[in-house]
């Protein structure tokens, strides 16, 4: 099951949470010091020490987390209305010293290393930047958004998945920064574009938008099912391009074409990445601890007036770099 088929907490849930996920994140961390405890002893046999990096990793996240979590309290108190001058700057600054923390922990415990294979052009300063980006592997929109953020500056907007309000911290913080979180697949009479609209309407001209047109990680399985329903829905076009690309699933192009239309002036990048798409679940990862492979982070960036606007030439234009992806990916040797 996709994150796109959960259903996010109702609201009162979610306040809830906010409340208590500092003592569930002490009791994660009670239950977890035994393993990590047996991990540290079990890696005299397994000398990858997949169970103690495993698990020290997942309690350092999670109290990341409530980090996230306590940050935007204090901001609250220091500033109940909200309306300082500083109130959107002091929470970029708090995710993106968080993300830095983060990915300092996944290099450090299970060797997740992120790398440009080139240099990344964030195109015109003066213009907003939007992203278009591959979805595969373990923490990929982490990592992108990390990369965005350290590399060129531009700490993105993200639109994702719904079912990422269970993360109380997550939640709140980027609800604060405006992202989108999209409905889930069975969100009856949701206007699912509705909010990649509005952050494409509310772009500044140095603000980045991070989204993934998968809409849901790559797997082989995923892939098989999607081919299956495209014939079943007499989509033959559509399947045979699902069939070519071996790496990637074919671009969901109304975002892309809500996103596009609304902001002529925004410039696009590409982003693809190769080295842990293969890693598709819990078993796959923890058996490749460490990670032995980079994160590789490969772009492409076009000027504005360089990138269609009509919805029939976004969707030819958006198959065509995700083509581009695919071939990349593939002598990568993923």
């Amino acid at each position: 099951m996709g994150m796109r088929s959960i259903q996010p907490p109702p609201v009162l849930v979610r306040r809830a949470l906010r409340v208590v996920w500092p003592l569930l994140a002490l009791t994660i961390t009670i239950l977890g010091l035994p393993v990590l405890v047996a991990g540290a002893l079990a890696s005299v046999v397994d000398r990858r020490a997949r169970l103690f990096r495993a698990t020290g990793l997942l309690i350092l996240v999670v109290w990341l987390d409530v980090q996230l979590l306590i940050g935007c309290w204090r901001l609250r108190l220091a500033d109940p209305r909200g309306a300082s001058p500083s109130w959107h700057a002091d929470h970029e600054q708090l995710l993106s010293d968080v993300l830095d923390k983060a990915m300092a922990l996944g290099r450090k415990w299970v060797g997740f290393e992120v790398r440009l294979d080139d240099v990344m052009d964030l195109g015109d300063p003066g213009k907003p930047l939007i992203a278009f980006a591959r979805h595969a592997g373990p923490a990929d929109s982490l990592a992108v958004a990390w990369l965005l953020s350290r590399t060129g500056g531009r700490l993105p907007r993200i639109v994702l998945a719904d079912a990422l309000r269970w993360d109380p911290g997550i939640d709140l913080i980027l609800t604060r920064l405006g992202s989108s979180f999209v409905p889930s697949a069975s969100g009856a009479g949701d206007d699912r574009l509705a909010g990649v609209r509005r952050l494409a309407d509310s772009l500044a001209r140095k603000d980045a938008l991070l989204l993934f047109p998968e809409g849901e990680n790559w797997t082989p399985s995923r892939r098989g099912r999607l081919i299956t329903r495209l014939r079943e829905a007499g989509q033959h076009a559509r399947a045979r391009q699902a069939e070519r690309l071996r790496n990637v699933l074919p671009p969901r192009t109304k975002g892309a074409i809500a996103t596009l239309s609304a902001r002529p002036d925004a410039d696009v990048m590409i982003v693809a990445h190769a080295g842990m798409g293969r890693l598709t679940g819990a078993r796959e990862i923890y058996a490749a601890i460490p990670f032995e492979r980079p994160f590789l982070v490969h772009t492409w960036t076009y000027p504005a007036e360089t990138v269609p606007r009509e919805p029939a030439a976004i969707e030819s234009w958006l198959s065509a770099r995700w083509t581009e992806i695919d071939a990349w990916v593939e002598r990568q040797g993923e």
